[in-house]
């Protein structure tokens, strides 16, 4: 376990900002001062579809127990990182600050663990025309009587179809959603989503990566 000094602040607990970090991916480019033509072929040579790797965490039972740590966490500081008690007030037979101190070391050897149960599957888009195709196939067409539409096939079959690496069949996503938990499964059928609407910016990142509850 990392030894802390009792002057040592907390880390900074609050969330990562929305804002990408290469600014917004989004905003349209400026039109260059020489707009440079292109024939139909160079553009059909040139064009590629959106290509996006989903994130999913394959032991959720380590998401849960990380979920704990950081609930508790949070009641001992700051999103700032400051403690919210004076930190030699007793929990028991322990402080505040080696309470929070120890949740930190906690999460952080959970995250670590956490990222060698990672699993990053590849997927890309469909045309536009393929995905009007798709649609029209499968998308469901008839609602219950609140109108509300059972997308469950649906989403089977587009993260089949839309999977490249490794590539899944539906019965093999289907196989999936029956194993992995709710959190692991949304992130497929998300990034399937995501890669025939939204493009693929692919900014990758690990658990130990991210902003960590750690000691500074």
């Amino acid at each position: 376990m990392t030894q802390h000094t009792d002057d040592t602040a907390l880390g900074d607990t609050t969330p990562a900002p929305a804002a990408h970090p290469f600014g917004n991916p989004d905003a349209p480019l400026d039109l260059p001062d020489v707009v440079r033509s292109r024939t139909v072929e160079e553009i059909l040579a040139m064009a590629r579809r959106p290509e996006k790797h989903a994130r999913v965490c394959l032991r959720a039972d380590f998401e849960a127990r990380l979920d704990r740590i950081l609930g508790e966490l949070v009641t001992l500081v700051t999103p700032q990182g400051e403690l919210i008690e004076d930190p030699e007030a007793s929990m028991g037979e322990e402080s505040t600050a080696s309470r929070a101190r120890a949740l930190n070391d906690d999460a952080t050897a959970i995250r670590r663990e956490m990222n060698d149960a990672m699993w990053f599957p590849l997927f890309r888009g469909m045309s536009s025309e393929d995905i009007a195709v798709f649609n029209k196939k499968h998308f469901p067409k008839n609602a219950d009587k609140d109108g509300n539409v059972d997308l469950s096939e649906y989403n089977i079959l587009l993260t089949a179809e839309c999977s490249v690496e490794p590539k899944m069949t539906s019965d093999e996503v289907r196989a999936l959603k029956s194993t992995l938990g709710s959190k692991a499964y949304k992130a497929l059928v998300k990034t399937a989503q995501d890669v025939c609407t939204e493009g693929g910016v692919d900014v990758p990142k690990s658990p130990l990566s991210l902003r960590n509850l750690t000691l500074q």
